[in-house]
């Protein structure tokens, strides 16, 4: 079993795959874009780290914003986990 730091690392490192291949057709100056990123660097986050920036999220922007990043971001991670599933070691 891969240490937590190792397996944020390896979803990190499969998040960042996806983002690349996306922007490859993504309008990339739109608002759109720019959110998408945020919830990829967000996803990224350690637990805590992800904890942490969701609730500064809530008290800037609101409850709503914050669910939906921390949905968007469960998201990604739950791709990316499935991403190095099924890939070869």
């Amino acid at each position: 079993m891969l240490l937590p730091d190792r397996l944020n690392q390896r979803i990190a490192e499969a998040i960042t795959h996806q983002i690349n291949t996306e922007r490859e057709q993504a309008d990339t100056a739109s608002p759109v874009w720019r959110e998408r990123c945020e919830v990829a660097r967000v996803a990224m986050f350690s637990d805590a780290e992800r904890s942490v920036f969701i609730s500064h999220v809530s008290e800037r922007r609101g409850s709503a914003a914050a669910r939906e990043m921390q949905s968007q971001a469960e998201s990604l991670r739950t791709n990316a986990i499935f991403f190095l599933a099924r890939k070869p070691s």
